[in-house]
């Protein structure tokens, strides 16, 4: 890992992305990844003007989103992605597959977890921005529409997925998206549908229990500091962040996937990482009714 780049504070929690340089176990995402393919009825995958009555935003949403410089809409299952103009629409549609099939790993148009859509859907709590312009995001873009939507943005930003390519999102770009879909999910939507087992605004879930019994003996986020290893700088200390970060990287690398980048001590495969998580932790990501990702992603939706 390279490093790591630390999203601003909010009155909702932090967001850590890592700087990517790991890869997925399957094949690289090739421009057939991309192609365009129909989705379920009413599930909606391709992007499209946030203005266009086929997005159906909430309410005020389309002029505050237009007048920020976002005006690509998709609502994969009510989930709001927009981006700037700058961001192709290879990107964005792939962001809503992944997102879509998140929701619907078995791909029959309905979400598997209706509880969980409800506090992600229309804004709720979360939506997800795409912006292209870092300079113009940081000097109080993001501020504002937090304030004025009522709704926390955790960003899939072209600065961290690297220069936009004809061919499409490539490997990198993929692990940048499936990293904050992830977050998204686990905070805003499972985090708060099973506060006792995914919740990250407190050590009580049975994920932050973990975090806590891993840190400093096999996690540690390097923005934090242990015994004999100081942080590099920033701080993920509490555990809307701390928490996320681990539980993605969990997550990720259970489903068969390499996460994009591994806190320090953290196991670099499945088989290592599972001989150190409890069975409690592993019983409630096994829990279909959980509905948590089990499996790689195909990143073709619905395909």
């Amino acid at each position: 890992m390279s490093g790591v780049q630390l999203v601003r504070a909010s009155s909702v929690s932090w967001v850590v992305l890592g700087l990517l340089g790991g890869c997925w176990q399957d094949e690289p995402a090739s421009s057939e990844s991309n192609a365009p393919a129909a989705a379920p009825a009413g599930v909606m995958i391709e992007a499209k003007s946030c203005t266009s009555a086929a997005t159906a935003l909430p309410s005020g949403w389309s002029e505050t989103l237009v007048a920020a410089g976002m005006t690509k809409c998709v609502m994969p299952f009510g989930i709001i992605i927009a981006a700037d103009a700058a961001v192709p629409d290879s990107y964005i549609n792939q962001a809503a597959r992944i997102v879509a099939e998140v929701v619907d790993p078995d791909r029959d148009g309905v979400a598997n977890d209706p509880a969980v859509l409800n506090y992600m859907a229309n804004g709720a709590h979360v939506w997800l921005p795409m912006p292209a312009d870092e300079d113009d995001w940081s000097r109080g873009t993001e501020q504002a529409l937090e304030e004025a939507l009522g709704s926390y943005g955790i960003m899939i930003p072209e600065w961290w997925m690297g220069d936009f390519t004809e061919d499409g999102p490539d490997e990198h770009a993929l692990a940048v998206m499936v990293e904050e879909i992830i977050h998204a999910f686990t905070q805003f939507g499972y985090g708060l549908a099973y506060p006792t087992v995914f919740g990250v605004n407190d050590w009580t879930s049975v994920i932050a229990q973990e975090t806590q019994a891993a840190q400093c003996a096999w996690w540690q986020h390097p923005e934090n500091s242990c015994p004999g290893s100081p942080s590099e700088g920033g701080d993920c200390s509490s555990p809307s962040c701390d928490v996320s970060e681990f539980y993605q990287q969990v997550v990720v690398m259970r489903a068969g996937m390499t996460p994009g980048w591994l806190g320090i001590g953290f196991p670099d495969d499945a088989a290592s990482l599972e001989k150190k998580l409890s069975d409690e932790l592993k019983a409630a990501i096994d829990n279909p009714d959980h509905n948590q990702l089990r499996q790689p992603l195909s990143f073709k939706y619905p395909n």
